[in-house]
C-alpha cells in the first residue's frame, strides 16, 4: 500500500510539474504574439520615427518584459549568462548617458554652451555634459527599448518554433510593406500613407520617410526570406543524377512559391528604393548569409550550394527588371558631390574637442552648426556615420564600450554558425543582418529609425538564442 502510494504522489507531482511548464509555454507564446506584433507594426506609423509612436513601442515592450519575469523557463538559464558580459557593457555605456543629463557631474566636464547660454540669457540653470537635455533623455529610453527588444527575443526564441515564426514573421512584414511600396510607386501616387510625400518623391519608401531607412529595413527582410527558404529546403534530397536533381528541386519549389514571390518582391522594392548604401550593405549581408550557410555544419553538405545559389539567381533576375535608375545612381556615386565626407571631417574634429565627455545622446543637431562650414550646402541634423555620431556624443569610452558590447553579441552568432548541428540558418540571419546594418551605419543613419532597428535585434535575439543547443 505504501508503494502504491508513493507511486501515485509521484505521478501526481510529475503531473503538476508539466502543468506548470505547459502553463510557463503558453504565457511565453503571449509574450512571443506581443513582442512579434511591435515588430511587425513598427514599420506602420513612418518607421515609428515620431514620439507617439516610439513612446508607444517603448511602454509596450517595458509591460512585457514585467510581464516576462515569471514565464520563462530555466532553460534560458545558459544563454542569460552569456548575455553577462555585453551586458555590463551596455550598461556602463547607458550609465554614462543617463549622467551626462544630470548636473551632478564636475563643472569642468559640462559643456561650455551652457556658459554662453546663461551670458546671454543673464541666468545660470544647472549645467551638464549634454547640450539637449531633452534630446539626450529620449535617445537614452530608446536604447532601453532596443535592449529590452533582444532580451525578450533571446530568451523567447529559445523555442525552435519561435525562432522560425520569428524568421517568417520578418519574411511576411517585409513583403507586406514591399507591395505596399510597390503599389503606391506603380501607380504615381506621391504619398505615404495619408500624408502628401514631402521628400522622395520618386523613389519606394513604403511607410518610411526616408529610402534609405527603408532600403535597411527591406535589407533585413531579403535576408529572413533567405534563412526561412534554407530552412524550407533543408530537407530537400538534392543528390543523385542531375535529372533527378532538377525534378526533385522543380517539386519543391512548386509548393514553396509563394516565398519565392515574397522574395522577389523585396527585392525589387528594395532595387527601386534608388538607396545606394541600402544595395550595397543588403548585397554584402547577401554574400554573408550565403558563405555562412555553405560553411554551417548543421547544414547538409550535398545541398550547401543549392540553398546559396537559388536566392542569388532570383536577386540578379530582379537587378536586371528593376534596378535601372539605381545603377545611374551608382555609377554617379562621388565623395565631393555628396557632401558627406565632409561632415565626417568636421565630425571628427568635434570628437576631437569632446572625446571623453562627448555632447550628449541626441545633441548633434545642436552642435554641429558651430563646425559647419560653407561647403557644406545640405542641412544636417545627423552625422550620416552611426560611429562618429556615437563617438561625439557618448564620448569614446563610452562608445567602446557601446560597439563592444554589440560585438560581443554578433560574436555569439559566429559561434552557433560553428557549432550548431541544427537550426543554424538563424545565427546565420544574426550574423548576416549585423553586416548589414554594420555596413550602412558608415554612411547612414538608418539604425536611428525605431522600426530598422527593433526588426534587426529582433533577428540578432533569435540568432543568438539558436547559438546554444536548446538540450
Amino acid at each position: 500500500m505504501a508503494e502504491l502510494r508513493t507511486g501515485r504522489e509521484n505521478e501526481e507531482t510529475a503531473a503538476a510539474a508539466q502543468l506548470k511548464r505547459s502553463g510557463a509555454a503558453r504565457r511565453a507564446d503571449m509574450l512571443f504574439l506581443g513582442l512579434a506584433a511591435i515588430v511587425a507594426l513598427a514599420p506602420l506609423p513612418l518607421g515609428s520615427d515620431r514620439p507617439l509612436a516610439w513612446e508607444a513601442m517603448g511602454l509596450i515592450t517595458a509591460l512585457l518584459l514585467i510581464a516576462s519575469v515569471t514565464a520563462f523557463a530555466e532553460s534560458s538559464a545558459p544563454l542569460i549568462g552569456d548575455l553577462t558580459v555585453p551586458a555590463v557593457l551596455f550598461g556602463l555605456a547607458i550609465g554614462f548617458a543617463g549622467l551626462q543629463i544630470t548636473p551632478l557631474t564636475p563643472a569642468a566636464w559640462h559643456n561650455p554652451l551652457w556658459d554662453q547660454a546663461a551670458e546671454t540669457l543673464l541666468q545660470r540653470g544647472p549645467a551638464a555634459i549634454a547640450v539637449d537635455r531633452q534630446a539626450a533623455l529620449s535617445h537614452l529610453l530608446r536604447l532601453l527599448t532596443y535592449a529590452a527588444i533582444l532580451y525578450l527575443s533571446v530568451v523567447l526564441c529559445r523555442d525552435p518554433l519561435r525562432a522560425r515564426a520569428a524568421t517568417k514573421l520578418v519574411m511576411l512584414s517585409g513583403t507586406f510593406y514591399a507591395a505596399y511600396g510597390l503599389a503606391v510607386y506603380w501607380s504615381g501616387s506621391k504619398s505615404i500613407l495619408w500624408y502628401a510625400k514631402w521628400a522622395y518623391v520618386d523613389d519606394v519608401t513604403g511607410p518610411f520617410v526616408n529610402r534609405n531607412s527603408f532600403a535597411t529595413y527591406l535589407g533585413l527582410c531579403l535576408l529572413a526570406t533567405i534563412a526561412y527558404l534554407t530552412l524550407s529546403l533543408k530537407d530537400v534530397a538534392l543528390w543523385g543524377s542531375w535529372r533527378r536533381r532538377l525534378e526533385s528541386a522543380v517539386e519543391t519549389m512548386s509548393t514553396r512559391s509563394w516565398q519565392v514571390v515574397c522574395l522577389f518582391l523585396i527585392f525589387t522594392a528594395l532595387c527601386l528604393t534608388h538607396s545606394r548604401g541600402g544595395f550595397l550593405s543588403t548585397l554584402a549581408g547577401v554574400i554573408a548569409i550565403a558563405f555562412a550557410l555553405s560553411r554551417a555544419r548543421g547544414l547538409r553538405a550535398s545541398g550547401r550550394r543549392a540553398f546559396a545559389a537559388l536566392p542569388v539567381v532570383l536577386i540578379v533576375l530582379a537587378f536586371f527588371v528593376s534596378g535601372g535608375v539605381l545603377v545611374d545612381r551608382l555609377a554617379d556615386t562621388s565623395s565631393e558631390t555628396d557632401g558627406r565626407f565632409d561632415v565626417f571631417m568636421l565630425t571628427v574634429q568635434a570628437i576631437g574637442d569632446y572625446p571623453l565627455h562627448g555632447i550628449g545622446l541626441g545633441s548633434f543637431q545642436s552642435v554641429f552648426p558651430l563646425y559647419r562650414t560653407d561647403a557644406i550646402q545640405a542641412f544636417y541634423d545627423l552625422a550620416h556615420d552611426d560611429y562618429l555620431q556615437n563617438a561625439l556624443e557618448l564620448g569614446i569610452p563610452a562608445a567602446i564600450c557601446f560597439y563592444a558590447a554589440l560585438l560581443w553579441l554578433v560574436g555569439l552568432s559566429l559561434r552557433g554558425i560553428m557549432q550548431r548541428r541544427r537550426d543554424a540558418a538563424y545565427p546565420c540571419l544574426g550574423a548576416a543582418a549585423s553586416l548589414l546594418v554594420g555596413l550602412h551605419a558608415t554612411v547612414d543613419f538608418s539604425l536611428q529609425i525605431p522600426a530598422v532597428t527593433a526588426t534587426y535585434l529582433f533577428i540578432l535575439g533569435a540568432g543568438i538564442a539558436q547559438s546554444r543547443s536548446t538540450r
